[in-house]
């Protein structure tokens, strides 16, 4: 290995452990609400670590085609340890900013999401159950006109044959009617009561 494959290897794991770092606190900051105690913690941790292993072993390999020294390991852990002394700070309230940027522009897209689509979608929801509600009203009444046109000659007919019955005939008429409608509630209350 030439000097200047291993200077640029230094140099690539000095720039890997910083980056490390930020990751870590990333991870840290945008997922600092999960439960720690559940089964799904590890599952997370192990995914992010294997993740960044692997992104470490491919700058390594693309540097000096993935060749272990111990040099390596010291050049990341003096990586780390510069961006704790020196940049978590900095860092820090970078990604703070950066992460309101994203939150204000998350909620001015909620917010136009809402009044170009949702809105309009709930006034042409509503707009449409007015209408149809109107059309109802209209053909209900306007069948209930057309039945009461086309059965008053028969309700006329049927009221002159009910003047021109004799009153015995009538009076079997109407026990019949009390004796249906005994029935009719003789059934309801039965049925009333094997609901209850």
């Amino acid at each position: 290995m030439t000097l200047t494959t291993q200077f640029m290897t230094m140099i690539s794991m000095i720039a890997g452990g910083i980056y490390i770092g930020m990751a870590a606190d990333t991870f840290e900051r945008l997922f600092y609400k999960r439960n720690k105690k559940s089964w799904l913690e590890f599952v997370w941790q192990s995914a992010f670590w294997i993740t960044q292993a692997a992104f470490l072993f491919y700058i390594l390999y693309k540097v000096n085609y993935g060749e272990m020294r111990v040099y390596i390991a010291v050049a990341l852990l003096c990586g780390y340890a510069a961006y704790r002394a020196l940049l978590q700070e900095l860092y820090h309230r970078w990604l703070e900013f950066w992460i309101r940027v994203i939150l204000r522009i998350l909620r001015f897209m909620k917010r136009l999401f809402n009044v170009l689509v949702v809105w309009p979608l709930m006034a042409v929801v509503v707009l449409s159950k007015n209408v149809l509600f109107l059309v109802y009203r209209v053909l209900y009444k306007g069948i209930y006109i057309v039945f009461i046109v086309a059965f008053s000659p028969f309700l006329f007919i049927f009221r002159i044959v009910w003047k021109l019955l004799p009153i015995n005939t009538k009076k079997f008429l109407h026990k019949i009617g009390g004796f249906y409608v005994t029935i009719k509630n003789i059934i309801k209350n039965w049925t009333g009561s094997k609901k209850e």
